[in-house]
């Protein structure tokens, strides 16, 4: 299952927030930051791999 990370603040409830004309882009709905490209992880131990190289806890983001 891959799934998308916030570039902001590492949070995994990111969602398309529009597309058509503009392009494609992504809002956190942890932060409200929008992205063009958010972070793509594979796997759930690839994303604990990366959230603890940068000191971020994954316990509470849980899906």
């Amino acid at each position: 299952m891959s799934f998308r990370v916030c570039i902001n603040c590492y949070g995994i409830r990111v969602y398309p927030y529009m597309g058509f004309m503009v392009g494609q882009r992504y809002q956190c709905q942890d932060c409200q930051e929008q992205m063009v490209i958010p972070l793509e992880f594979d796997t759930q131990e690839d994303y604990e791999a990366f959230a603890k190289q940068m000191g971020v806890a994954v316990n509470d983001q849980e899906e």
